[in-house]
């Protein structure tokens, strides 16, 4: 019986223990807001209206499974509120596991300049199956199927998505996004908050019918 004391002291730590940490992780999570500026960019491309109530910032990868699994629900959310809500898309390609990410949102980026921005965006997205696994000659030759079916030149859009100007575009949406706590794709911000792609549709709503 000397061992009781101790084996009571041991269920009585343990108890603390586990209530303590369900204390801690009932806790709501903090809402992360962040400078709306640095989110937002300069010249991004953008949809629906500039003075809509609400702002959603889309950071993405063009190669992330992800990603084109929430592109449904940027959709409905956009449909829902047509003249409330606009989208601004920023890159953030994962280089580091989708090897064709830089080189796609370099495709999109170029079709700006052809105003064509969101169309190649959809067929990127669309298509994604198609390209994502292709390596070189593959991958340029469905980029340049791509290029067709949107009628670009596909020399010329080469040249544009290949130029100083298209990666250093590329480049700075990954070094705000990375200032601004990106760590991963997709990565919403709703009027400045943090928000996954879970929590969108009900963030955006709770923005609009904040005063």
């Amino acid at each position: 019986m000397k061992n009781v004391p101790l084996l009571i002291g041991t269920l009585l730590g343990t108890l603390i223990l586990v209530v303590g940490m369900a204390f801690v992780f009932s806790q709501p999570e903090a809402v992360k807001t962040v400078d709306t500026a640095l989110v937002m960019g300069k010249d991004r491309p953008t949809k629906d209206p500039e003075n809509a109530k609400v702002t959603i910032v889309e950071f993405s990868d063009f190669q992330c499974p992800a990603c084109r699994a929430a592109q449904p629900l940027v959709e409905k959310v956009m449909a829902d509120h047509p003249n409330e809500v606009r989208l601004i898309f920023r890159h953030y390609p994962l280089t580091a596991i989708h090897k064709n990410a830089q080189l796609s949102a370099q495709a999109a980026e170029a079709s700006r300049s052809f105003n064509k921005f969101w169309e190649m965006h959809d067929l990127l997205f669309a298509e994604q199956s198609q390209w994502s696994e292709l390596s070189g000659k593959d991958f340029t030759a469905k980029l340049d199927e791509f290029a067709a079916k949107l009628s670009i030149d596909k020399t010329a859009l080469t040249e544009k998505m290949n130029s100083k100007e298209i990666k250093d575009v590329v480049a700075s949406d990954v070094v705000d996004g990375t200032k601004a706590g990106v760590d991963g794709t997709p990565t919403f911000f709703v009027n400045g908050q943090l928000t996954s792609a879970p929590q969108l549709q009900a963030t955006v709503e709770s923005a609009l019918t904040a005063k």
